[in-house]
This record gives structure tokens, C-alpha cells and sequence, in this order.
């Protein structure tokens, strides 16, 4: 980390920054700590960043004396945005995050925040947010998660030959697909295949009653192994054919 670029040291060369008011500057200089910050707290070097934070942010006291106690209340706000945003980005147990971001807004929200202040608040949201990173970064430990990562691959699928097998797959480079298949039984009670297979019968269901596509054409657009195996299907869990489906319920003239 020592022997890359870090923005926030080349400031006081650049015209551009400069050329600023001091307000404009010491939100600049807040800008570019944070982005010096993140690259440090991506690596899990919460510790190291901190202290960056603090020595960039120290020899430039003078300046952030410029910024009223509702600008600085303002920039520990984004912070907690940017670092729940990383949380949720790169992280299976997201819920944690979402509930310590609304927590930190709340509480920002009727409090002074002098000079002296906003470094220790800035550390303090840091070091929690910190804590969650390490704590559980792609971890699926919750069965919900990955659940819930199976129900949009199936939908964002629907029309592609689906099976079991490559949905598992897909899930499995965060998660054991034993632990996926069972999770997602206790959740939705039923299994990936017939829930698969329950979503193909709807957009068929969808199609017979807005298209003029022939039941062969909906069997192949789905993905089905052919046509009978279609009506086989849709038969055995709507109670008709797709024929009889749409002649009944059709939306068509």
C-alpha cells in the first residue's frame, strides 16, 4: 500500500485545489482522504487507514476549522453511505450493514460536531463498519442469502435451459450446494427444481393468454424438452392442457 499513489499528498501541488476558498478546500481534502481511505479499508487494513486518516486530516486542523458543524455532520453521513455501500456491494449478510447505516443517520442527526470531534466520530464509524467487513465478507451464512440469489438467477433465466445443477452452480461460488439446496428448501418449501418448474409453467401461463405463439412455439421459447412434455407439465399442475388454458382464459380477439 506504501508504494502506491496516494492522492491526498499531492494536493497542495495541483492549481485546481488551490485555487479553492478554504471551505472548498477542506471538502476537497475530506474527498481525497476518503478515497485514499477506501483503498485501505477494501484490504482489510482498517487499522493502517485509520492512522492515514487521522495524520492527513491532523496537519490540516487549521482548514477543517473552515467547515461549520453542519458540513462536517454532512461528510460523516457520506462516510457511512460510502462504507455501507462497500458492505453491501461486497458482502452475503447485508442486513447488518443496512442497520448500522440507519443507526449512524439517526444519530448524526442532532449532533454538533466541532473540529475536534469529527475525527473520533469518523474513527469510531470506521472502526464498526470495520468490524462487519471482517466479520462476515462473503460468508452466506445466512440461508436467506443465498435463497434469494437462486430466485433472481431463475427469473433473470427463465428462457434458457435451467437445471438444478448449473442454478447450483451459479450460487456455489459462495456457498456448499448442499447448504444452498437446503437453505432455499426451508425457506420457499419446495425444492429448486420444482420451483423452476413452477416459474416456467407461469411465463408459460403468460404467454398463451398475450401471444399468438402456438403451444409448440411457447414449449421451445421455454426451454421445455418438447412439446408433450410441455402439456405433460402445465397438465398435471394447472389442470388442463395449454389449449384448453388458453381457449378458456385468453386475453386475444
Amino acid at each position: 500500500m506504501t508504494a502506491e499513489l496516494q492522492y491526498t499528498q499531492y494536493l497542495d501541488s495541483m492549481q485546481s485545489y488551490i485555487a479553492h476558498d478554504q471551505r472548498a478546500k477542506a471538502l476537497v481534502l475530506i474527498g481525497y482522504v476518503e478515497r485514499d481511505f477506501i483503498r485501505f479499508y477494501r484490504a482489510g487494513r482498517i487499522t493502517d487507514g485509520i492512522q492515514f486518516a487521522r495524520e492527513n486530516l491532523a496537519r490540516s486542523r487549521t482548514l477543517l476549522n473552515q467547515l461549520s458543524p453542519a458540513d462536517k455532520v454532512a461528510q460523516l453521513h457520506a462516510l457511512v453511505d460510502v462504507l455501507s455501500f462497500e458492505g453491501i456491494q461486497n458482502h452475503a449478510i447485508i442486513y447488518d450493514f443496512v442497520r448500522l447505516r440507519l443507526h449512524y443517520h439517526q444519530e448524526l442527526l442532532a449532533l454538533p460536531v466541532t473540529t475536534a470531534k469529527y475525527v473520533p466520530w469518523m474513527e469510531r464509524i470506521i472502526k464498526d463498519f470495520g468490524e462487519l467487513a471482517q466479520k462476515n465478507g462473503l460468508a452466506y451464512a445466512d440461508h436467506l442469502e443465498s435463497t434469494l440469489d437462486v430466485i433472481y438467477y431463475v427469473n433473470a433465466h427463465l428462457y434458457d435451459k435451467l437445471t438444478v445443477k448449473n442454478v447450483v452452480a451459479h450460487v456455489n461460488k459462495r456457498c456448499n450446494p448442499v447448504t444452498v439446496q437446503r437453505g432455499f428448501n426451508a425457506e420457499m418449501q419446495m425444492s429448486i427444481r420444482d420451483y423452476i418448474n413452477m416459474k416456467k409453467l407461469r411465463e408459460a401461463q403468460r404467454l398463451l393468454l398475450t401471444s399468438v405463439l402456438p403451444i409448440r412455439g411457447i414449449a421451445e421459447e421455454l426451454n421445455f424438452y418438447d412439446a408433450a412434455d410441455f402439456s405433460r407439465r402445465f397438465k398435471r399442475e394447472i389442470g388442463m392442457t395449454p389449449l384448453e388454458y388458453r381457449q378458456q382464459n385468453s386475453q386475444l380477439d
